[in-house]
C-alpha cells in the first residue's frame, strides 16, 4: 500500500510538472506570435499616419502657393518648398513601410508621378505670377492632378485600414487562444496538485503510524538497554515520576540510600528523606520540573555528611537524577582555593605582578600580569606580553630574558610598563627558574615591581643637583653684577641723602625764615592799622596770615617726612605701651575738647625708632579724633602675634599681659610678626579711596571741613615701611575705619 501511494504521488507530481512546462511553452509561442501581430498592427497605423501626412503636405504646399500668388511674399514660396521636400520624405518612408506589400508599391508607382507632374504644375502657375492671369489650362490640369492624387491616395488609405481591421482581428483571437489555452493548462496543473497533496497527506498519516510504532518498540528495546547500563554505570541513578514517586532506582543509589533498590520504587521521595526538604535540592528539583530545563548543581548533604554533584533531567513524564559522591574531589578544591586565596593575597600584599612562564619563556599564569597592564588574554599569548613595555626598553628586555633562558641563570631588568590607565611607569622584573632533581628547567616565577617613585626621586635629586650647579654659577653671576649695581645704587643713595638733607637745611631755615617774616609783618599791620582798615581789609589780612600759617606748616611737614628714613634714630628694644602712652600725653588736649574715649590692649615690647612710633600712634589717634561724627570718639587700640613657620598657614595668637612682659622672648620663628591696629567709630572712609589716603598732600575734605595739610598718614606710612612692615585700612562710611600696621617681631 505504501509503495502504491509513493508511485501514485511521483507520477501525479510528475504530470503536473509536465502539464505546467506544456502550458508554459504553449504560452511563450503564443506570446511570440502575438507580439509580432502587434508589430503589424503598429506598422500599419505608421503607414495610415503616413499618407495622412502626404495630404496635409500637398494641402500646405497648394496654399503657400496661393499665399505667393496673392503677395508676392518670398516666404510663402521657401514654405512652398519646405512642404515639397516633406511630402517626398514621407513618400519614400511610406515604400520602405509598405515594402512587403506589392499592391500598395503599385499604387505607389502612379501616385509618385501624379505628384510629381503636381508640384511641376504649381511652380509652372508660381512663374506665371507676373502676368495678367494665370493660363486656363495649367488650372485645370492642377485640379485634375489634384483629383487623381486624392483617389490614390484614398485608395491606399481604405487598403491600409481594410489590412489594419484583419490584423486586430488576428491579435484579439490570438489573444483569447492564450488565455483558453493558459487557464485550462493552470487549472489542470491545479487539479493534480490537490490531488498529490491528499495522496502526500494520506502517506505521512501512514508513515507517522509505522513511525510511533517503530519508537514506541525502539523505546521499549531502549528501556531494557537503558537499565543495563545504569546498572553497570558508576553514578547514582533516580528516575521520578511527576509526583516525586520512584519509578527506578540503580544499585549504586541503593548503596549510597542504604536501602535496597525495591524497597523505594512508588515511594515518595521527600517522606523517604524528609529532612532533604531543608536543602537547596529541593528547591532546584521543582525549579527543574516547572522550567523543563537541565540544572546541575553541587551541595553539600550534612545527614550523609558528604558532597554530593547532581544533573536533573527533566520530561513530560517526571525527572531523572544522575548523581556522584565528590566529597574527596570537593575537599581537594577547597584546600586548593584557600591555597589560591593565600596566594593572591601574598601578591596583593607585595604590591608586585607575579606570573608564571614555560620553559621556552611563554606566559602560562598571567592573571596579575593582565589586572596590571589591561592586556588581554590575546595579546599576552607568545611573547606579546613584550608590547606592554616601552617601545626604547623592549630591545634590551626581550635580549636579557632569551640570554637568561639560555644561560638557566636569573632574570633581572628595569624598563617602563604601559599599566591597565595607559600611563608609563617604571618597573623590576625579577624571575627564576624552577629546576627539577635533573638541573632541567620546570617553569619560570616572576614579578614586576613598581619602583616608579624610586626612579621619579633619584631624577629629580639628579636634576635639583644639576639645576643647583647652574642655579649657583648664575647666582655668583648675579651676585657679582647685583654687588656693582649695589656699590653704584649706595653712591646715588648716599648722594640723594645728602641732597634731601640740604632740602630739609633750606626748608627748615631759607623757606621759614621768609615766612616769619610775612606773618609777623602781617600781624603787626593788623594790630597797628586795625582801626583804619574796613572789614574786607581785615578779611584779606586773616587770609594772608592763615595761608603764611598754612604754608609753614606744610614745610614742617614735609620736612618731618623727609627725615623719616634720614633722620631716624637707631632701633632699640621700645615698649610699645610707653609710646602709646607718650603719644596720648602730646594729644590731651584734642583728648580733652573732643571727650574722646581711648582703650588699650597690652603691646608688646619691639626694637624699633622709639620717636616715630610715638610719632606712628600719635599721627593715627590724632586722625580719629579729627575724623569724629557728632558724639564722642571711641578709639580701641589692640595688637595680635602671628606666627608662621615652614609650609603651614599662620596661626594668631591673641595679646595676654604675660606673653607682653617680654616680646622678644615671645617670637619663635623669624616670620612672625605683630599686628597692631587702630579702631574708630568716625565718620569712615570710602572703599575706593583706601588705598589714596597714603599718598603725600591727599586730601578727601575741604580744609572748612578739616583741617590739616594732607601729610599725616603718608608719614605714617613711610614709618611703618621703614621698620619693615605694611599699613592698611578697612572702612564702612558712617561706621567707623580700622587701620591695620604690621611690625616684625625680631
Amino acid at each position: 500500500m505504501k509503495k502504491l501511494l509513493e508511485k501514485f504521488v511521483a507520477g501525479g507530481f510528475s504530470l503536473a510538472l509536465l502539464l505546467l512546462c506544456g502550458v508554459g511553452t504553449a504560452s511563450y509561442l503564443s506570446i511570440q506570435r502575438l507580439t509580432e501581430e502587434k508589430r503589424w498592427v503598429v506598422h500599419t497605423h505608421q503607414v495610415i499616419e503616413a499618407l495622412d501626412r502626404v495630404r496635409i503636405g500637398l494641402s500646405n504646399a497648394e496654399g503657400a502657393r496661393s499665399s505667393y500668388i496673392l503677395t508676392k511674399n518670398t516666404v510663402y514660396r521657401e514654405v512652398y518648398q519646405s512642404e515639397k521636400q516633406k511630402v517626398y520624405q514621407v513618400l519614400k518612408f511610406i515604400r520602405q513601410l509598405s515594402s512587403d506589400n506589392p499592391s500598395q508599391q503599385g499604387r505607389l508607382n502612379i501616385l509618385e508621378p501624379l505628384i510629381a507632374q503636381k508640384f511641376s504644375l504649381l511652380e509652372q502657375s508660381i512663374d506665371l505670377v507676373g502676368q495678367q492671369s494665370l493660363d486656363q489650362s495649367t488650372q485645370m490640369a492642377i485640379a485634375n492632378r489634384s483629383i487623381e492624387i486624392r483617389e490614390q491616395l484614398q485608395e491606399m488609405d481604405s487598403e491600409e485600414k481594410t489590412l489594419l481591421q484583419q490584423r486586430i482581428a488576428i491579435t484579439d483571437g490570438l489573444f483569447r487562444q492564450i488565455l483558453i489555452v493558459v487557464g485550462l493548462g493552470y487549472a489542470l496543473s491545479f487539479l493534480l496538485l490537490i490531488v498529490v497533496y491528499l495522496l502526500l497527506q494520506k502517506q505521512i498519516r501512514l508513515n507517522k503510524a509505522l513511525s510511533q510504532e517503530a519508537i514506541r518498540l525502539e523505546q521499549q528495546a531502549a528501556k531494557a538497554k537503558l537499565a543495563d547500563i545504569l546498572e553497570t554505570i558508576t553514578d547514582a541513578f533516580v528516575a521520578l515520576d511527576r509526583n516525586s514517586c520512584c519509578t527506578y532506582i540503580n544499585q549504586r543509589a541503593g548503596q549510597m540510600f542504604n536501602h535496597h533498590p525495591a524497597d523505594l520504587i512508588g515511594k515518595n521521595i521527600w517522606e523517604v528523606f524528609p529532612e532533604a526538604i531543608e536543602y537547596q535540592f529541593y528547591h532546584v528539583y521543582f525549579q527543574a520540573l516547572a522550567e523543563q530545563r537541565v540544572i546541575q548543581m553541587q551541595e553539600y548533604y550534612p545527614p550523609f555528611d558528604r558532597w554530593f554533584e547532581y544533573w536533573m533531567y527533566p520530561s513530560s513524564e517526571g525527572v531523572s537524577i544522575f548523581f556522584q559522591d565528590i566529597t574527596r574531589q570537593k575537599l581537594a578544591e577547597i584546600a586548593l582555593e584557600e591555597n589560591e586565596r593565600r596566594y593572591r593575597s601574598l601578591v596583593v600584599a607585595t604590591s608586585q605582578a607575579v606570573w608564571i612562564a614555560d620553559t621556552k619563556g611563554m606566559l602560562k599564569d598571567f592573571s596579575s600580569w593582565i589586572a596590571l597592564t589591561g592586556q588581554s588574554d590575546a595579546q599576552v599569548e607568545g611573547w606579546g606580553w613584550l608590547n606592554a613595555i616601552h617601545p626604547e626598553d623592549r630591545e634590551l628586555s626581550e635580549l636579557l630574558w632569551t640570554q637568561a633562558l639560555k644561560t638557566k641563570n636569573l632574570y633581572f631588568s628595569e624598563h617602563r610598563l604601559q599599566v591597565a590607565d595607559g600611563s608609563y611607569r617604571f618597573f623590576a622584573a625579577r624571575a627564576v627558574p624552577v629546576l627539577d632533581a635533573n638541573d632541567e628547567i620546570q617553569e619560570w616565577v616572576g614579578t614586576h615591581t613598581d619602583i616608579t617613585e624610586q626612579q621619579t626621586a633619584l631624577r629629580d635629586r639628579n636634576l635639583a643637583q644639576l639645576a643647583l650647579q647652574q642655579a649657583n654659577e648664575e647666582l655668583e653671576i648675579k651676585v657679582q653684577v647685583r654687588t656693582a649695581e649695589l656699590q653704584k645704587l649706595n653712591e646715588e643713595l648716599k648722594r640723594s641723602n645728602q641732597e634731601l638733607e640740604q632740602f630739609a637745611y633750606v626748608a627748615s631755615h631759607d623757606l621759614q625764615e621768609p615766612l616769619r617774616a610775612v606773618t609777623g609783618y602781617s600781624q603787626l599791620l593788623e594790630n597797628e592799622y586795625q582801626d583804619r582798615l574796613d572789614e574786607s581789609a581785615q578779611e584779606y589780612f586773616g587770609y594772608i596770615i592763615d595761608g603764611a600759617k598754612r604754608m609753614q606748616q606744610l614745610i614742617q611737614d614735609l620736612l618731618v617726612y623727609s627725615r623719616v628714613g634720614t633722620r631716624g634714630q637707631e632701633f632699640a628694644l621700645v615698649d610699645c605701651n610707653v609710646a602709646l602712652n607718650i603719644a596720648l600725653s602730646n594729644l590731651h588736649i584734642a583728648i580733652a575738647q573732643s571727650k574722646a574715649i581711648i582703650t588699650h590692649e597690652p603691646l608688646p615690647k619691639l626694637l624699633a625708632d622709639k620717636t616715630q612710633m610715638v610719632q606712628l600712634f600719635q599721627n593715627l589717634i590724632g586722625n580719629a579724633i579729627k575724623f569724629c561724627r557728632q558724639e564722642p570718639p571711641q578709639i580701641h587700640i589692640g595688637a595680635l602675634l602671628r606666627r608662621a613657620g615652614g609650609a603651614e598657614e599662620a596661626e594668631e595668637e591673641p595679646l595676654t599681659s604675660n606673653s607682653c612682659r617680654d616680646a622678644i622672648n615671645c617670637v619663635s620663628t623669624s616670620h612672625s610678626e605683630w599686628l597692631i591696629w587702630v579702631q574708630d567709630n568716625g565718620i569712615g572712609i570710602k572703599s575706593q579711596y583706601l588705598e589714596r589716603i597714603f599718598e603725600v598732600f591727599r586730601r578727601l575734605h575741604t580744609r572748612r571741613e578739616f583741617p590739616g595739610t594732607g601729610i599725616g598718614l603718608a608719614i605714617s606710612k613711610k614709618i611703618v615701611e621703614r621698620h619693615g612692615g605694611r599699613i592698611w585700612a578697612e572702612s564702612k562710611p558712617g561706621i567707623g575705619t580700622v587701620f591695620y600696621l604690621t611690625l616684625n617681631a625680631n
